[in-house]
């Protein structure tokens, strides 16, 4: 069958309504193209440089409202939690009425957020504005690798998915950087000048540039019951990890699980399910690609949140000096994403994914090895084993989940991902605090006297991301060898 393009409802843009032939490429010119990816690259830059500047300008927001260290958290709690919540409901819609309406409409969204956050005039306001960021992400993230899986042929996705993961690390390098510039000098409320003209220039390349949209799946129902067992079950797990290791937290987490197997009997079972679960039974490139990531972000999420407390308060390092350190990491990360992506697309990306993966089990070795006697220069090496480890492990196995499925299952895809990142990350801070709970109490008993119960709670934190980073590893070497869209791919687990 091939596709074939027509005017949607709104009369304005194109949309592809059969794109089920592998070969197909939307009638986009190189140039189009290019502009498309420089948009889609702002977005996912636009995520982690917002959310690492306004991590370091904490403090100042809580002097600024007068809310405890405890409600601060909330800042970054509400976004992450409404992100993850909107994640597979936006990808489905994005389906049904047009993948670069969804992303148009979260840049829109984010681009407001951006305008007002600075006039909040109350932390509740601030709140409010966090969870309509999460929002605006969420419909970003469901649509940026569908459409760049669309437009680019299989031949080329490892390239441009590294140059999207590279950005991603230049936004985590560059954010606490300039943001504490920006705080300092101008205050917190200065942070969003900088967000507002990446948001519109994302937008205005957009726009211009994607002449077509893509709907998979136009007068399909809407799986209302799916959306609303799949936000129960991520709220309640994420709930309750996120306040491990509170007794109650325990309950949260036990109604998510519980929930859970509910949510996968009834989605497999729908003609027109919220997310195509089927994938993760039917698919063994898709679901053992999809639990790696997972295992990659809960294995090393926490590296960040300890090595700056180590820095700061084991090594007594300024803040200045240890973000510089901390810099090391991400940017390895950006320099060697592009190169490892290029090469996806001329290897079997199992053995990249699977050599970042040993890498990083390697690297969480060294660091546990960390005292209070080791010299920085020993930090920096483990760092640059580590970042290495994420540029091998990440693009290729983006790539292998976005060429092992068809352009129909591209959203889902994609939002299966983002849930398995989002959900590894919530699992490694929790592992941490609980670890800090178990060992020091909290990290304000963090005194020269209680040094050594930090370091070990620090230890057994990386030593359990050594087993996830093992585990991920033989994942993706299991899942075998790559498959393309046009080849056979619907493997029985």
């Amino acid at each position: 069958m091939s596709s074939t393009a027509h005017t949607s409802d709104s009369g304005k843009t194109p949309s592809l309504t059969s794109p089920l032939t592998p070969s197909f490429l939307p009638p986009l010119t190189p140039e189009q193209t290019r502009m498309v990816l420089i948009g889609i690259s702002l977005a996912s830059f636009m995520t982690p440089f917002g959310a690492s500047m306004l991590n370091l300008s904490l403090p100042e927001i809580g002097a600024d409202f007068s809310v405890s260290a405890h409600a601060l958290g909330w800042v970054a709690t509400a976004y992450l939690f409404a992100s993850v919540l909107f994640l597979v409901p936006m990808a489905r819609l994005s389906d049904l009425i047009g993948r670069k309406k969804i992303f148009m409409t979260g840049m829109v969204l984010a681009a407001v957020s951006a305008i007002i956050q600075p006039f909040s005039p109350t932390f509740h306001v601030l709140i409010l504005l966090r969870v309509l960021d999460g929002i605006a992400m969420a419909c970003v993230f469901s649509t940026s690798l569908p459409i760049l899986s669309s437009i680019y042929p299989a031949s080329k996705r490892g390239s441009v998915f590294g140059i999207n993961v590279a950005v991603v690390y230049i936004g985590s390098s560059l954010g606490p950087v300039i943001g504490g510039i920006m705080t300092q000098n101008f205050g917190w409320r200065s942070l969003y000048l900088l967000l507002i003209p990446l948001a519109i220039v994302s937008i205005i390349l957009v726009h211009r540039s994607l002449k077509i949209d893509f709907i998979e799946g136009k007068g399909e129902p809407y799986d209302k019951k799916g959306a609303l067992l799949y936000m129960v079950t991520i709220f309640f797990v994420l709930f309750g990890l996120s306040n491990l290791p509170e007794m109650w937290a325990f309950g949260s987490l036990a109604i998510g699980l519980a929930v859970l197997p509910i949510f996968i009997y009834y989605t497999k079972n729908q003609e027109y399910p919220i997310m195509q679960i089927r994938l993760f039974f039917t698919n063994k490139h898709f679901s053992r690609s999809n639990f790696a990531a997972f295992f990659n972000y809960a294995g090393t999420y926490a590296i960040a949140f300890f090595l700056s407390l180590y820095l700061q308060r084991v090594l007594g390092l300024a803040a200045g000096s240890a973000g510089l350190i901390l810099l090391v990491q991400p940017l390895l990360q950006a320099i060697f994403s592009p190169f490892v992506g290029r090469l996806s697309d001329r290897m079997d990306s199992r053995y990249l994914s699977t050599f970042g993966m040993l890498l990083l089990a390697v690297g969480l070795f060294c660091l546990s090895t960390l005292n209070v006697n080791s010299e920085i220069w020993h930090l920096i090496v483990f760092q640059i084993i580590i970042g290495i480890g994420f540029a091998f492990f990440a693009s290729p196995n983006t790539s292998t989940i976005m060429g092992c499925v068809s352009r129909k299952d591209y959203s889902s895809a994609s939002a299966s991902l983002s849930v398995m990142r989002q959900s590894g990350m919530v699992l490694s801070m929790a592992i941490a605090m609980c670890a800090i709970s178990i060992f020091l109490g909290s990290t304000e008993m963090l005194r020269e006297d209680t040094m050594p119960l930090f370091l070990t709670a620090m230890r057994t934190t990386f030593y359990i991301g050594i087993v996830f980073c093992l585990s991920g590893a033989v994942l993706s070497y299991l899942r075998g060898p790559s498959v393309r869209e046009d080849e056979e791919i619907c493997e029985i687990l």
